[in-house]
């Protein structure tokens, strides 16, 4: 059986920093914080999780998503169905950190 493989495209590198502030964001918002982390309370954490929510709404994020060559709206969409697919239990956190890693295959 043969499988589709989606042609690889070249990222400027403008493309590639957006791309890459997005996933940072993505990952902020589900609390999947880097290692120094481990020093910050649990309301902290909350706290930075509810800005990284908030900023995929912001004009930042609307910023980093021209950047990507993207459009918000489709973010948002992205952020919005992996949060439901989280919260309802239908994929786990390792699975959202594997489709965040894949997030430009969606962009």
């Amino acid at each position: 059986m043969k499988t589709f493989l989606p042609e690889k495209v070249n990222k400027s590198p403008e493309e590639k920093i957006g791309i890459a502030k997005i996933k940072i964001m993505f990952e902020d918002s589900f609390g999947m914080f880097n290692a120094n982390s481990g020093n910050m309370s649990h309301t902290q954490k909350e706290v930075e999780k509810d800005k990284a929510t908030n900023w995929i709404r912001s004009k930042g994020c609307e910023f980093f998503c021209d950047l990507a060559g993207t459009e918000q709206d489709h973010i948002i969409k992205l952020h919005d169905q992996l949060t439901y697919q989280y919260n309802t239990g239908n994929i786990t956190l390792e699975e959202v950190r594997f489709a965040i890693r894949k997030l430009e295959l969606k962009i």
